[in-house]
């Protein structure tokens, strides 16, 4: 029995434009991360895809809505608190300039070296990594046969892939790029663990004009 897992980082928010930090807080899609939803949906809407699974953070439901109405099975996106992304506490709203300036150049450290960083008020980082490796063995668990879409965040997708990849987690986020509304694929069999097949896959987007690259959170 074979199953793929569709990562989706999810669509631009006015604060990716702004290159301001997220995390845990709230923020819904721009117009233009709209138009990007709309282009997974397009991209989605030729594949089998028996669910869609979600976080619970708006900017995440909205571009799981729009992939699942794109859908010819018109699947209902399920909610999953624990695909949010890591709550960074008093960096949430700030740009990177802002943290170095308030936090004496924490923001550059944190890039180089994420798990030698204490951000003040967030989630502990070996607590988040465990939440992602978690929550996706209960996904790989129940998702059956066939493919399935999981819109979630930049900080979750690296973090699992450097579970399966056996990965160092401060180089590999020195090293990898995930855009809003790039597309990871795995593929899962009975035979071990998945197998990853592309990473941050965006040329569903190419029609649509190219903003720079946005921060994780």
């Amino acid at each position: 029995m074979m199953k793929r897992l569709y990562l989706v980082r999810h669509a631009q928010t006015v604060w990716n434009r702004e290159n301001r930090i997220q995390g845990g807080s709230d923020v819904p899609l721009s117009p233009f991360g709209r138009q990007q939803a709309e282009r997974l949906a397009a991209c989605f809407a030729s594949c089998q895809v028996r669910g869609v699974f979600t976080s619970h953070l708006l900017r995440s439901q909205q571009t799981a809505q729009a992939i699942a109405a794109g859908n010819g099975h018109r699947v209902t996106p399920v909610i999953d608190e624990a695909l949010a992304e890591m709550h960074l506490g008093a960096w949430e709203g700030l740009t990177p300039a802002e943290v170095d300036a308030r936090f004496e150049g924490a923001y550059h450290r944190w890039r180089h070296a994420p798990s030698t960083v204490c951000i003040p008020e967030a989630e502990p980082l070996e607590q988040f990594r465990v939440r992602v490796r978690r929550v996706f063995e209960k996904l790989l668990a129940c998702s059956g046969e066939g493919e399935s879409v999981v819109v979630s965040h930049g900080g979750v997708i690296a973090a699992l892939l450097a579970d399966l990849l056996q990965a160092d987690y401060d180089a590999l986020l020195r090293r990898l790029r995930l855009d809003n509304a790039g597309i990871t694929a795995l593929e899962c069999g009975n035979d071990g663990p998945p197998h990853v097949l592309w990473v941050n896959v965006t040329t569903h987007l190419e029609a649509l004009p190219q903003p720079e690259s946005a921060g994780w959170c």
